[in-house]
């Protein structure tokens, strides 16, 4: 049975340098249980919260 384990805001692809990150294209990456887990990569925009108050999927800040 496929059951969701984790739902987190994600970007589509890494900012290139001094990129912000209102510029990115965000979604959700998703990891299924199914034996082996599973992730797919929805393209439904979390909220500005759900970005600003995300866990991974972190940019490093510009030197």
């Amino acid at each position: 049975m496929r059951q969701i384990v984790s739902k987190e805001p994600w970007w589509a692809a890494p900012p290139k340098p001094g990129q912000d990150e209102s510029e990115l294209e965000w979604g959700w990456l998703v990891t299924y249980s199914e034996g082996e887990p599973r992730f797919e990569f929805v393209k439904e925009r979390p909220s500005e919260q759900e970005i600003r108050q995300r866990k991974s999927c972190r940019t490093t800040p510009s030197e």
